[in-house]
């Protein structure tokens, strides 16, 4: 099409001169870097954590501090209570190689536990947080994005490491040669040993996120293998145990079966060696397993990053996708647990299907049970030697009681305790429920009674057998173990609907909270209300009477906590709901 020619009598326009860009323009202000950005935000978080704690919430700084220093208190007293068994004139030959043997034990279960919650927490920062959707809609490059989520999750991961080694190097420094050397080179130990731990949890993590499509596509097997290889474990490693009589064959007995924990290819032995060399003063040895450890962990963390470079955006776009439903899964119907009324049942199956669609709770629940699996394994290897000297036996029953009552402490307060605030985006669907709102909380207590009860009774009949306890005291054990799992229950979901964040989706930021560490301080005073006086009840020479005052103290305590804390859910959570 022809242009229109233009009007006669229309104004000339003069043409615009070129524009011109001075000589000198001052430099474009540079942008901080995508990995600058998110270290500033995680040093703004945490300066804005802590003046809020101070300024705002100073319970919650005390009851953190409370928590940290009883901690402490314990670890002191449990290690100086061995080193004065370990003096005694019978057991000092073996002193030296036994406090090895510990510490390797020690380090090597802490090392499992840091790198399996550090790979759930970089995982949640990489892949399942509404942060992470949104970092990942930013200009900022994969490695930057690894490096947030990595520093991000050690923080997390890492602080508790600190708490827990902490108190016991410093304890070790009254038997070192020369202890004002040795505590910095035990600080540079203990800071390598937590980068080790760490780089490998951010490898896991990558990993893992290769490796959650595959269970989309019909794997969940696997954690089912897992397990089935502990409990198949479990029989061999009661056949291993050979009766011994001497307290220095005993010692023996023991250093011998716990010499897994000394491979001399994992990163705890070599922190384990460096401790004793620093002890010793051998500065070269010390040194040289320091260096060991702090360069594997730069050579696990670079292998980390240009997987990350290589990979993460490629998960990320498989983990946002639909899962694989190719199997029938739209068909398959909801099987409701048997015995329960249809809307108990209902709400069951619900948090059951929830929980298994959470990969994150997945990891942490295999990791759960396999530390009690651990702890099983171990079982034969200490208490069952105890059971051979009268002196120990019962004392052992007891920490036996304390230790799983402490790793039920842990399952109620990591996934019992998050519960009510994960119902938030939710609450208004299930508030619309042709049943009472309080019928919810009573779903998720049912919940958690049928996972936490049938393991943490088995363990303690287990323990009480291997002691050859009684049979009237393996039945009371597990009369108190059962008062405990639903005391500590109840505690977890009163607590988690009185301080529930609807807001927040990561439940690991949840148990950290103040709430979190409400529960945990309950589950302590709780677990110490019943375990002394189940303590007292076997002392040979007590009467009947205290017997039966303890039994009456263990069931009314158990009433009163369970009925109080379950109240204290059902009004938090109705509150909740009205609210919303």
């Amino acid at each position: 099409m022809a242009a229109l020619p233009a009007h006669p009598h229309a104004p000339s326009v003069p043409a615009r001169p070129a524009l011109r860009m001075p000589p000198h323009l001052p430099p474009a202000p540079r942008l901080p870097a995508p990995l600058s950005a998110h270290l500033w935000r995680i040093a703004r978080s945490l300066i804005n954590a802590g003046r809020k704690a101070m300024r705002d919430e100073p319970l919650q700084a005390a009851a953190v501090t409370t928590v940290i220093l009883v901690t402490w208190a314990i670890i002191i007293g449990t290690v100086l209570g061995l080193i004065h068994l370990l003096n005694q004139p019978l057991y000092l030959p073996m002193k030296q190689r036994l406090l090895e043997v510990l510490l390797a034990l020690f380090l090597f279960t802490l090392s499992v536990m840091v790198v399996i919650s550090d790979v759930v927490l970089v995982w949640s920062g990489l892949f399942r947080t509404r942060a992470a959707w949104f970092q990942a809609a930013l200009p900022c490059t994969d490695r930057g994005l690894f490096w947030a989520a990595a520093l991000e999750g050690g923080l997390w991961a890492g602080w508790a490491v600190v708490v827990l080694v902490a108190p016991l190097v410093g304890t070790l420094a009254l038997e070192a040669a020369q202890p004002l050397l040795y505590l910095p080179v035990a600080i540079l130990a203990v800071l390598a040993f937590i980068a080790c731990c760490l780089a490998a949890g951010s490898l896991g993590a990558l990993l893992l996120a290769r490796l959650i499509p595959l269970l989309r596509r019909g794997l969940p097997g696997l954690f089912a293998l897992s397990l089935a290889a502990v409990v198949l474990g479990i029989p061999l490693a009661l056949a291993a145990f050979e009766e011994r009589s001497s307290p220095v064959t005993f010692m023996n007995e023991v250093i011998g079966k716990l010499a897994f924990a000394e491979n001399p290819y994992l990163p705890s032995w070599w922190t384990q060696q460096a401790l004793n060399a620093a002890l010793a003063s051998r500065w070269p040895v010390a040194f040289w397993h320091i260096a060991l450890t702090a360069l594997t962990a730069a050579g696990i963390a670079v292998l980390a990053e240009e997987l990350a470079r290589r990979r993460l955006r490629l998960e990320f776009d498989l983990l946002a996708g639909r899962p694989d439903r190719s199997r029938g899964q739209r068909s398959r119907t909801w099987r409701l647990p048997p015995l329960l009324p249809a809307d108990l049942g209902l709400l069951i199956a619900k948090d059951f299907r929830l929980f298994l669609r959470d990969p994150a709770q997945l990891v942490q629940v295999t990791m759960f049970f396999g530390l009690l699996g651990f702890y099983l394994m171990l079982l034969p290897r200490l208490g069952a030697a105890f059971k051979f000297d009268p002196q120990w036996k019962l004392a052992v029953s007891v920490l036996n009681l304390t230790a799983i009552g402490m790793a039920v402490a842990t399952f109620t307060g990591r996934f019992v305790y998050p519960m009510p605030s994960l119902e938030g985006r939710r609450l208004w669907v299930l508030c619309l429920a042709p049943f009472p709102r309080q019928r919810i909380i009573t779903g998720k207590y049912v919940f958690a009674l049928l996972v936490g009860l049938p393991i943490s009774i088995a363990l303690t009949a287990l323990s009480g057998w291997m002691l050859e306890l009684p049979i009237t005291a393996v039945v009371a054990q597990t009369a108190v173990m059962a008062c405990l799992v639903t005391g500590m229950a109840a505690a977890a979901l009163g607590l988690g609907a009185r301080h529930a964040d609807y807001h927040e989706d990561n439940p690991a930021k949840l148990v950290s909270g103040y709430g979190g560490t409400l529960n945990l301080m309950a589950s302590l005073i709780f677990t110490g209300a019943l375990v002394i006086p189940a303590g007292i009840t076997l002392i040979p020479v007590m009467p009947g009477w205290v017997t039966a005052v303890a039994g009456l103290w263990i069931g009314g305590l158990s009433l009163v906590w369970t009925w109080g804390f379950l109240a204290l859910a059902r009004r938090a959570f109705d509150r909740a709901g009205e609210a919303r």
